[in-house]
């Protein structure tokens, strides 16, 4: 054997002459191969002016000097340029780039990217750049190419059970999160994104992004499909339709509140002033209000929490009737002068001028009874509902004198806010006495109607 098994440096033979000429040529190459730093590994023909010593990587496509020589070391001795192939596993330093490389036996491997990676780096933890089965850029220090990757906890003592990853950014207006691929376009964001509350965020075309949802850090309120959470707000949703879909058969939404003096209700807006309320408010009873102006309330509907009752509390109605005997002079039609308020919740009746006055427009039931008593002589007594100030048909008509008679009428009648009703009353040859007490002229909305 005339030379190492690993570096190939010639053996000085016992019968050799001139013994010296060996010894310096294998000094020459562990000068070439020993601590192995080359100046680049990029260049495919020798430099202009090289110092003596200068080391390369001969890069591919070489020529000149260097052709055939590809992926060797090239030395300048004595003028020369010596080659030496590289083992597997011998290490190189690039001086140029600052990048550690390793030869597989093929070509020469990156074992650190970037500004390299140093024995010091290693020791404490400064590394700058590692990259796993990929090369790293100046905005992945950390760059993975694999099917999965793995945390796991520490189970060996002083490990914790505990697996957690931090994300920190240096102020609220600036980005930590997660950002997910498609074929390199993004598709998904989710995190704390340009201020501090956690969102996720989705693209169609890694261009626009739409807001799935948004957690305020402050109190954790939560918005969905793009409505930004609010203090006032628990759970904020923007939405055109909103779907909850039984997961068997039954499918409920509960609301509950504390106690019987608290709210449990459905808010109404109109640009965000509410405009309806419905729910248990204030009670347990069922209710529903509704507002012109988002302050002040009106009660439409009650339900009785106790026995089901309905009330319509602003339903527009009045009943009136008569607390004395008023005496009718025969003739054309009188007004019969009502001055009790039997029900008047909207303040429909004026006793003052005894008439009704209805203050929306719609269809409406009216009911009048009246009792008199015809004198002899008398052979026709009438009573008759005006609207405002004029008769209406029918008139309610009895024949006979000396007796006590009852008229009465029912009708459905249309009509205008500010529309008034009187009942009027006459009879033919004497007076008549209408008897108050028996009396009552009732007025009662119905529903909406074209008048």
């Amino acid at each position: 054997m005339e030379n190492t098994p690993n570096l190939k440096l010639p053996y000085i033979l016992p019968s050799q002459a001139q013994k010296h000429v060996t010894h310096n040529e294998a000094l020459q190459r562990l000068d070439t191969v020993v601590q192995l730093a080359v100046l680049d590994r990029d260049i495919a023909t020798p430099p202009a002016s090289p110092a003596e010593g200068a080391r390369y990587i001969v890069a591919a496509g070489a020529a000149s000097d260097w052709a055939g020589h590809e992926g060797k070391i090239a030395c300048l001795l004595d003028g020369a340029w010596e080659f030496t192939a590289p083992a597997e596993g011998w290490i190189a330093w690039v001086a140029d780039e600052g990048v550690l490389l390793a030869w597989d036996g093929s070509a020469w491997r990156a074992v650190s990217s970037g500004d390299g990676v140093t024995l010091e780096e290693l020791a404490d933890g400064t590394v700058k750049e590692i990259g796993i089965n990929t090369a790293t850029d100046v905005n992945n220090r950390l760059a993975v190419k694999a099917d999965g990757v793995l945390f796991s906890h520490d189970d060996v003592t002083p490990g914790t059970g505990h697996m957690c990853a931090t994300l920190n950014k240096a102020d609220a207006a600036k980005d930590a999160g997660f950002v997910f691929q498609t074929n390199w376009s993004t598709r998904a964001l989710f995190g704390t994104l340009g201020d501090n509350s956690f969102s996720l965020k989705v693209s169609p075309d890694g261009n626009s992004f739409n807001t799935g949802f948004n957690v305020r850090p402050d109190d954790g309120h939560v918005g969905l499909a793009g409505y930004t959470a609010d203090a006032n707000n628990d759970l904020g949703v923007k939405g055109t339709n909103v779907l909850f879909d039984r997961r068997a058969n039954h499918m409920r939404i509960n609301i509950n509140k504390n106690a019987s003096a608290n709210d449990a209700s459905i808010g109404f807006q109109s640009g965000y002033s509410a405009r309806a309320l419905a729910g248990l408010l204030g009670n347990n009873n069922f209710t529903v209000k509704v507002s012109p102006d988002g302050t002040n309330y009106f009660t439409g509907l009650t339900v009785d929490g106790t026995n089901g009752v309905v009330s319509q509390n602003n339903l527009p109605r009045a009943v009136a009737g008569m607390n004395f005997n008023q005496t009718v002079p025969p003739g054309d039609a009188h007004l019969i002068s009502l001055n009790s308020s039997i029900s008047n919740p909207m303040n429909m009746f004026d006793p003052s001028r005894s008439r009704i006055t209805v203050p929306v427009t719609g269809l409406y039931l009216v009911n009048y009874t009246g009792y008199f008593y015809v004198e002899a002589g008398t052979t026709i007594q009438t009573l008759q509902l005006y609207k405002n100030g004029a008769p209406t048909s029918p008139n309610a008509a009895a024949i006979g004198g000396g007796v006590y008679i009852t008229l009465a009428s029912s009708m459905g009648i249309p009509l205008n806010a500010g529309d008034f009703l009187e009942l009027h009353g006459g009879s033919s040859g004497v007076q008549s006495v209408a008897m108050g007490s028996n009396f009552c002229f009732s007025v009662i909305y119905v529903g909406p109607s074209a008048v």
